[in-house]
């Protein structure tokens, strides 16, 4: 075992668990559920300009707290985004707050073959581990549903905490929790910047899981396929 490594912390989505079905799958089942129609043709589109709203605009140290009431909002805003692109009728964008609720009901999630193997050789060797996601209030939920969360030493919700990622204080959050410096920590996930700019500006070591190779360029910090390579660094 790499003695540093006293803990590793995990981003959830795309990390861990994924969509299930996928997100263009729930979102059309959740217009057609409503009686909205969708021109497929602009779909791509659409989603990649609502995708957009996702990417970091200001320095992390700037980003202010925010609640689950403005998880919500911004993710209406999102739907809002992604309808003005690719609803048949124009009136329909303004049930983009219905499209997200639906979307919420549908949405479920699969946890990726070897995490559950993964979790368990790293807690054999004495890691504490946590997660630290972006995510809407409900992630603790989520990972007894799917059975994973009593892997995890602390999980820490954005939507409860106030922070977002790449902002410094949700990692060092993370590092109090586990009682390390931030050197002994290493952080996972799928985003460059969300997770391994993150984690870096704050001491933290970092690994970029790109499961879909989203970043064959990147050169950051170690990029890996699948959590499987991870136990190789620890």
């Amino acid at each position: 075992m790499d003695r540093t490594t006293r803990a590793v912390f995990f981003d959830a989505g795309y990390t861990l668990l994924c969509m299930e079905p996928d997100q263009k799958t729930i979102f059309l089942r959740s217009c057609a559920d409503l009686g909205i129609e969708i021109d497929r043709s602009r779909l791509r589109e659409g989603i990649d300009r609502a995708s957009a709203m996702l990417q970091p605009r200001a320095p992390a140290s700037e980003k202010q707290p925010y609640s689950i009431a403005a998880v919500d909002r911004f993710w209406t805003q999102y739907h809002r985004v992604l309808l003005s692109s690719c609803a048949a009728r124009p009136q329909d964008v303004e049930r983009a707050e219905d499209v997200y609720r639906r979307f919420v009901r549908l949405l479920g999630w699969r946890v990726y073959d070897e995490v559950r193997p993964v979790l368990r050789a790293l807690r054999a060797k004495g890691v504490t581990l946590g997660i630290i996601s972006n995510w809407t209030g409900d992630l603790e939920d989520v990972l007894r549903s799917v059975e994973l969360r009593h892997h995890f030493d602390f999980v820490l919700d954005s939507a409860h905490l106030g922070w977002e990622k790449p902002h410094p204080e949700i990692f060092l959050e993370a590092v109090r929790r586990a009682q390390i410096s931030p050197h002994e920590a290493l952080h996972v996930g799928d985003s460059p910047d969300h997770d391994v700019a993150g984690a870096l500006a704050v001491g933290l070591r970092a690994v970029l899981v790109d499961r879909y190779d989203a970043h064959p360029a990147f050169d950051r910090a170690p990029r890996m396929e699948t959590l499987e390579q991870l136990l190789e660094l620890i």
